[in-house]
């Protein structure tokens, strides 16, 4: 897992933060953040590393109804836009004939985290030639 993100805590405040690597100053009280400080836990992206700061500064009792919630409110820790993401959106929004449909688009988006205008995004896909318009809300893709 070379390019993970750690979760550090810093031994002086206690409280976490994210970086990729040791060797820096705790960003909220200035303490020299080493090879010894605690690692509370990896993430693999950003997104992933933002929830689990979050997790991590919230006090034992309450870390569970949060991690509920914001698994729930995906929109609080939403995924940024990549292009393998958006292909598997499109590929995953697929019928048995290759016929997508907008609300599927939209259902997928959002399971994936995604605040895409679905309109926006599919004429983006467009495009790019992954699709052609059948009919409004309506596409084939194209493989």
């Amino acid at each position: 897992m070379a390019d993970s993100w750690l979760v550090l805590r810093c031994p002086a405040c206690k409280i976490c933060h994210g970086r990729k690597s040791t060797g820096h100053s705790c960003p909220h009280c200035g303490q020299r953040i080493g090879d010894n400080s605690e690692v509370v836990d990896k993430a693999t992206d950003s997104n992933e590393l933002r929830m689990k700061v979050v997790l991590a500064n919230t006090p034992e009792e309450l870390r569970a109804q949060l991690h509920s919630k914001l698994s729930e409110d995906s929109f609080l820790v939403t995924k940024e836009y990549n292009p393998s993401l958006g292909l598997r959106v499109v590929k995953d929004s697929c019928d048995d004939n290759g016929i997508i449909h907008q609300k599927i688009v939209v259902q997928k988006l959002k399971k994936n985290g995604l605040e895409i205008d679905v309109v926006d995004f599919m004429e983006h896909v467009e495009t790019q030639g992954l699709v052609i318009r059948i009919e409004s809300g309506k596409w084939q893709f194209l493989e």
